[in-house]
């Protein structure tokens, strides 16, 4: 478990559930890839050797107006592969000091079920004085009747409860917090920054799932619905994240804080004490 992080008054934990470790070979297709180099400067970004762990991460960030998460969690419903270690949703929350009732806003960078799946437990919200951000091109594509999948229910139930919010502008949604559309890897897909103070972080949401897309952010990803315009999406935050001296917290990466520096990515330290 990765410690909390400060921007400015601002504290972000990490909701961490775990990690499933995916085939390696599936990442960066098309491309020559030495993955030596890349295993001796990232070791914790490889499981093996011929796997990357796919964390799952949700952020609690502590305002001084209201808890807002950052995505909402996996569970209930399994990853893609076996988990290697999990960690309950319900714990994780509690690691992270973060009630589920405390929660006033979730921000959603997308709707695939390992960023929303735990918006919903039981039928019900999990997050029950929340307000969920979502754009509304994914809500079509995840909630409409021509893609029927667990999103339906589970945000429709939201969406009668009156706790959607689907306005599609780039926009302050909370005191510090705006998002941004970043498509590609989903028609509606966003990224958010926080900016308290002189400081500011980026959540990627799905920009990001190997560290190697730092430092080659124009090549395309096999996860991504639109894989050229995701792209561009990428490529325009790497380097205003770089330019802007952001930090950098990624849903995906085992350590999730850091910054681009001139070379690909740099882990930021863990605070002392």
């Amino acid at each position: 478990m990765r410690g909390p992080i400060r921007i400015g008054r601002v504290e972000v934990s990490v909701v961490c559930e775990g990690y499933a470790p995916l085939e390696l070979s599936d990442e960066m297709p098309g491309a020559e890839v030495d993955w030596d180099p890349e295993r001796a400067r990232y070791p914790w970004a490889f499981v093996g050797k011929d796997a990357w762990p796919w964390h799952v991460h949700a952020f609690a960030v502590r305002t001084p107006t209201g808890l807002v998460l950052v995505d909402a969690g996996v569970s209930p419903f399994p990853p893609v592969r076996p988990w290697a270690q999990h960690t309950p949703l319900e714990e994780a929350l509690r690691i992270a000091g973060a009630d589920p009732a405390a929660v006033r806003m979730v921000v959603h960078t997308h709707l695939h079920a390992d960023h929303a799946g735990g918006s919903i437990v039981d039928g019900e919200p999990r997050y029950p004085n929340a307000v969920h951000v979502v754009h509304p091109a994914d809500w079509s594509r995840a909630v409409g009747r021509d893609h029927p999948n667990w999103a339906r229910g589970a945000m429709q139930r939201l969406f009668e409860l009156g706790m959607v919010d689907l306005a599609a502008e780039d926009r302050a949604v909370w005191p510090g917090v705006r998002v941004m559309h970043a498509p590609g890897h989903t028609p509606g897909h966003r990224s958010a920054v926080l900016q308290d103070g002189d400081r500011s972080m980026l959540f990627t949401g799905d920009l990001l799932h190997t560290p190697i897309q730092i430092s080659r952010p124009d090549h395309p990803s096999n996860h991504d619905v639109d894989a050229d315009e995701a792209c561009r999406s990428r490529v325009r935050l790497v380097v205003q994240a770089r330019a802007e001296g952001w930090i950098v917290a990624v849903s995906h990466f085992a350590l999730p804080f850091g910054r681009v520096g001139a070379s690909g990515w740099v882990e930021e330290p863990s605070p002392k004490g």
